[in-house]
């Protein structure tokens, strides 16, 4: 939901940039101080919170799963829930802030909230930014002791360098995305800017949405899990009927051709069989 947001806030821009080009003064105010700048802040803002909450929450729930792996059935799918609900709450109550004078929408063409003029709107972009540098931290000490768990064989297994690879595509990305934002974004709000306002532009369209262009893939689309379990649901309707057969059949086999494979165990296995030294 929150990669679907921003999708919908840099189509919002897009459109504009092609409705306004070479005569942007002509529409500036009126899209600025108008409601579709604030309707685009607020989607922005709250998928990027909650993209960031979102992914703390699977990194913690991967971490607590292989560093105590005899309590890992704990995370209930009741528990999943109120944490996630936990997190929508906080992205919109962080987005419709500005709507409300704290910070503003208006500051910038892109609608992000760049004002830092009152005490108040200082603080909430600190906020934003600090929540983005923990929850970033965060992931890389989580995702390094999960690698450190892993004894010499596992890590030197075919099968589990190429987890490692992932792990550190996950990181790599996270960082690309939110280093570059978060230190200039630190620098401005702590009234030692260090770009111009065209070139920070500049730098939040290329590199914001850089971790909701690829989470789809690196979390779902690239996991066997995903597409067995996509595989499966389309089959009810219908649709590929043949592979969701072969799924089947290997599930069968695993399971002693009992035929039963049960969709919660086949969680527990999402971090591809890892396996934490004992």
């Amino acid at each position: 939901m929150a990669d679907l947001c921003m999708a919908f806030y840099l189509l919002l821009l897009a459109i504009k940039d092609l409705q306004s080009t070479e005569v942007y003064f002509n529409y500036a105010y009126d899209w600025q101080k108008g409601y579709g700048c604030k309707v685009a802040g607020f989607v922005t803002v709250f998928a990027s919170q909650l993209s960031i909450f979102t992914l703390g929450m699977i990194t913690l729930e991967r971490w607590y799963s292989i560093k105590r792996a005899l309590y890992a059935n704990k995370l209930t799918i009741h528990r999943t829930t109120y944490f996630i609900l936990v997190g929508y709450v906080y992205a919109s109550v962080m987005g419709a802030l500005p709507m409300f004078g704290i910070s503003s929408y208006s500051t910038t063409s892109i609608c992000l909230p760049m004002d830092t003029r009152h005490l108040g709107s200082k603080i909430y972009v600190h906020t934003l930014l600090l929540f983005s540098s923990l929850v970033f931290a965060m992931i890389c000490v989580c995702y390094f002791q999960i690698y450190s768990s892993l004894d010499y064989k596992t890590r030197h297994n075919k099968g589990e360098s190429k987890i490692a690879r992932k792990m550190a595509l996950l990181v790599l990305i996270n960082f690309a995305c939110w280093a570059p934002v978060t230190f200039f974004a630190l620098t401005a709000a702590l009234g030692y800017p260090l770009i111009s306002v065209t070139k920070s532009k500049i730098l939040l369209v290329f590199f914001y949405p850089i971790n909701s262009c690829f989470n789809p893939y690196l979390y779902a689309l690239l996991t066997k899990h995903y597409r067995r379990d996509l595989v499966l649901t389309l089959a009810r309707i219908g649709i590929c009927q043949e592979r969701a057969h072969k799924y089947r059949m290997i599930s069968s086999g695993l399971n002693g051709n009992t035929g039963l494979h049960s969709l919660s165990s086949s969680r527990k296995q999402s971090h591809d069989d890892i396996k934490p030294r004992n």
